[in-house]
C-alpha cells in the first residue's frame, strides 16, 4: 500500500518519499517501473509536460547493456521552447536536476540535434553529441525561486530537442554553499570523479543518498590505487557530504607528485567564464610514526595550502576555489621535503558557476498564468516564464521590464483563444493589468465581480 501511495504521487507529479522524482521521458502515459539496481521508481512525463512525441531509438543501437530509460525519448518538433515543470518543491531550497540524453538515431536521420537547456529562465547549456550512440547528462545545482522549477529545451534551428530522462534530486540547505539565489553550479561532461579505479566503475544512489553520478578518472599518468574498507567519516566542517564509498579509493604515484592537467572540453568556456573545483582528501592507510604524507595543492602554479597539508585517517577533507575560465588547467601535488609517502587524492568535481542574469516573471503573477492555463487548457506557446527571456514571451501577453525587480504583467489579449467555460477566478490575482480582452471565445456564466476591483484594469 504504502509503494501504491508512492506511485500514485510519482505519476500525478509529486516528488517520492525522498523527495526524488525520476521521469522516463519517454514511456506511455501512467507507466513506471522500478529500477533493479537502486529500487527508485521511474515515472512517465505524463504531468510535467503537454508537447512533444514519444518514439523509441533505433534497434541499431539497443544494446543488453542500455538501462531502461534510454529505450525511448520525448523529442519536440513544434516551438521553440518546450519546458517541464517540477512541482511541489519549496521555495529557497536547494535541489540537483539531472537532464539526461540518448539519440540513438531516434529519426532515422543519422544526424544528432543541438539545442539548448534552460533552468527557468536562465541558459542552462548546449546539449550536443559527438555521435548518434553518444550519451550525454548534465547537473545543475540551484536553488527553486519558487515551488516550482521549469527545464525547458529549446529549438536554435539546428534538429529537434528531445530528451530521455529526467531527475529532481533535494539538497540541503547546507550543501554547496557556492549556490544561492545569484548563483547555480553546472556540471558538464561528468566531471564529477572518485579516484583509484580504472575499470569505468560508477558510484551513485543508495550509495550517494544525493544520487550525484561519480566516475572514474583514468588521466594521471602511471598512477595506482590504494584502498581501505573502513568508513570514512566526513568532518564537522563538512558541507559537500561525499558519500564514504567514494573516499575509500584514491590515487597515488611512485613519485613525489601527481601531475595531471584538466580540459573542461566545452565551447561555451571563455574568458570570462568561471570553474568552481573541489578537490578531496582522505587518509586511507594507517601511517607508521616514522613515515609522513605531506604535500602542496598547486593549481595553475598558484598553492591552496597556506601550509603543508597532511590528510586525516578516515576522515574527508577538501580544498575548493573558483578560477576563471582557460582551455586547460594545471592540476600538481607536490610532496614536501619533510615527506616520505608520495600525495593522494581521493576524489574531484569540477563545476561550471552560471550567474542567474534574468529576472523571472513577478511571482504571482506567473502562479496566476499557469492556474489560467490549467483552467483552460491553453497550449499555444504557453510553457516555462510568462515574460521572459523576451524572445518567449507567452503569445497574448504584454509585459513590463523594469530596470530592476520582476516583470509584470501589463495586458492580456485572449480574444479567439478558443477558451471554453467561466471566466477564471485566477485572473484577479494579475495585480498589475490594464488591458484585458476575452472576446470571441465561448464563455459561459456570470461577469465576475473582482474583474471591477482590479485597480489598473482600462479596458475591459
Amino acid at each position: 500500500a504504502i509503494l501504491l501511495f508512492y506511485m500514485f504521487q510519482l505519476i500525478h507529479g509529486q516528488p517520492d518519499y525522498l523527495g526524488f522524482i525520476s521521469i522516463d521521458c519517454g514511456i506511455q502515459v501512467n507507466s513506471t517501473y522500478q529500477d533493479s539496481i537502486s529500487n527508485m521508481i521511474y515515472v512517465s512525463d505524463y504531468g510535467f509536460i503537454t508537447p512533444g512525441e514519444n518514439r523509441g531509438i533505433s534497434s541499431d543501437y539497443v544494446k543488453p547493456s542500455l538501462v531502461k530509460r534510454y529505450l525511448n525519448l520525448r523529442f519536440f518538433p513544434h516551438g521553440a521552447r518546450n519546458c517541464y515543470t517540477l512541482r511541489s518543491l519549496v521555495m529557497g531550497n536547494k535541489y540537483l536536476v539531472r537532464a539526461a540524453f540518448y539519440y540513438g538515431n531516434y529519426d532515422g536521420l543519422g544526424k544528432p540535434p543541438v539545442f539548448d537547456l534552460y533552468m527557468g529562465t536562465s541558459y542552462w547549456h548546449e546539449v550536443s553529441f559527438s555521435d548518434a550512440g553518444a550519451f550525454n547528462w548534465m547537473d545543475i545545482i540551484v536553488v527553486a525561486p519558487d515551488d516550482y522549477l521549469q527545464v525547458c529545451l529549446v529549438n536554435k534551428g539546428m534538429g529537434n530537442p528531445f530528451i530521455s530522462g529526467l531527475d529532481l534530486r533535494p539538497l540541503k540547505n547546507t550543501l554547496y554553499p557556492e549556490v544561492n539565489a545569484t548563483q547555480s553550479l553546472v556540471l558538464v561532461n561528468s566531471n564529477r570523479f572518485h579516484m583509484g579505479p580504472t575499470d569505468g566503475s560508477v558510484i551513485r544512489y543508495p550509495s550517494d543518498s544525493h544520487d550525484r553520478i561519480w566516475t572514474t578518472y583514468n588521466a594521471i599518468p602511471n598512477s595506482t590505487e590504494i584502498s581501505s574498507t573502513s568508513v570514512i567519516q566526513n568532518n564537522l566542517r563538512d558541507v559537500y557530504d561525499v558519500p564514504s564509498s567514494v573516499m575509500q579509493n584514491a590515487a597515488t604515484v611512485n613519485s613525489s607528485r601527481i601531475d595531471f592537467s584538466w580540459s573542461p572540453s566545452d565551447p561555451s568556456v571563455n574568458i570570462s567564464s568561471k570553474y568552481f573545483f573541489i578537490f578531496y582528501f582522505a587518509e586511507l592507510q594507517n601511517v607508521r610514526s616514522n613515515a609522513v604524507r605531506q604535500f602542496d595543492i598547486i593549481i595553475n602554479n598558484k598553492t591552496w595550502n597556506k601550509q603543508p597539508y597532511t590528510p586525516t585517517f578516515q576522515v574527508t577533507d577538501y580544498f575548493s576555489g573558483i578560477l576563471h575560465g582557460m582551455e586547460n588547467y594545471s592540476v600538481s601535488l607536490v610532496a614536501t621535503k619533510n615527506a616520505t609517502l608520495p600525495p593522494i587524492l581521493n576524489a574531484m568535481e569540477m563545476y561550471l558557476v552560471k550567474p542567474i542574469t534574468m529576472v523571472a516573471t513577478d511571482p504571482g503573477d506567473a502562479r496566476a498564468m499557469m492556474a489560467i492555463q490549467d483552467d483552460f487548457g491553453v497550449i499555444e506557446n504557453w510553457m516555462g516564464d510568462p515574460c521572459t527571456p523576451k524572445a518567449f514571451i507567452w503569445r497574448g501577453l504584454n509585459c513590463s521590464y523594469p530596470p530592476a525587480g520582476a516583470s509584470k504583467i501589463m495586458a492580456l489579449n485572449l480574444s479567439s483563444f478558443g477558451l471554453v467555460g467561466a471566466i477564471s477566478t485566477n485572473f484577479r490575482d494579475l495585480k498589475a493589468l490594464q488591458y484585458l480582452d476575452l472576446s470571441h471565445n465561448n464563455l459561459s456564466g456570470p461577469i465576475p465581480n473582482f474583474l471591477g476591483q482590479l485597480s489598473s484594469l482600462m479596458f475591459l
